[in-house]
């Protein structure tokens, strides 16, 4: 709570106005392969924020803010591993995302992938203007059991025949003056 108040309180003495860095903004994700569940980490090198307009509080500016991340440009530092992640797993899927409310730790997205929606809940931390959120899902709660029945296959041995349903993601954005 003291690094919120100290947040607003800096932006509304020198800038009278909060906005997000959406230049700077990433997007990581880990997915789980192997019985012994272990990590792959990534990211996507284009992803879109739109911000609800400038606001001098933190929540509000947040609020009804919109996401969207092009699935195509998923990039695990492995060229190899990003092209059958494309052509199995994602297949031109879709991500899209609002943010529909915020508490003191909490923020809550509406995210829409697949063409399925669902409700997840973010917990975020402030280090000074950086918000750092993180959550899970399910990818067979956006109906992509077909996906990860795809990529399970296409990397069978590598993955000792299992790939994970869970994914944690983590969003990174920066606060500006206007």
């Amino acid at each position: 709570m003291f690094l919120i108040a100290a947040l607003l309180t800096t932006f509304t003495a020198s800038a009278q106005c909060l906005n997000f860095d959406a230049s700077a903004a990433k997007i990581q994700w880990t997915a789980f392969k192997t019985p012994a569940k272990a990590g792959v980490k990534g990211s996507f090198d284009k992803i879109t924020i739109t911000p609800v307009k400038n606001k001098t509080a933190f929540d509000t500016l947040l609020k009804g803010s919109k996401f969207s991340v092009d699935t195509a440009s998923v990039n695990t530092a492995n060229p190899g591993r990003d092209a059958k992640l494309k052509e199995f797993f994602f297949m031109g899927t879709k991500i899209d995302g609002v943010v529909t409310g915020v508490s003191k730790k909490m923020i809550t997205t509406e995210m829409t992938i697949n063409g399925q929606k669902r409700t997840v809940p973010l917990a975020y931390t402030l280090d000074g203007t950086k918000l750092n959120a993180k959550g899970t899902i399910d990818v067979f709660d956006f109906s992509m059991s077909k996906h990860l029945t795809s990529i399970n296959n296409a990397c069978k041995a590598l993955h000792e025949g299992k790939t994970w349903n869970d994914v944690n993601i983590e969003l990174e954005v920066n606060f500006t003056g206007c």
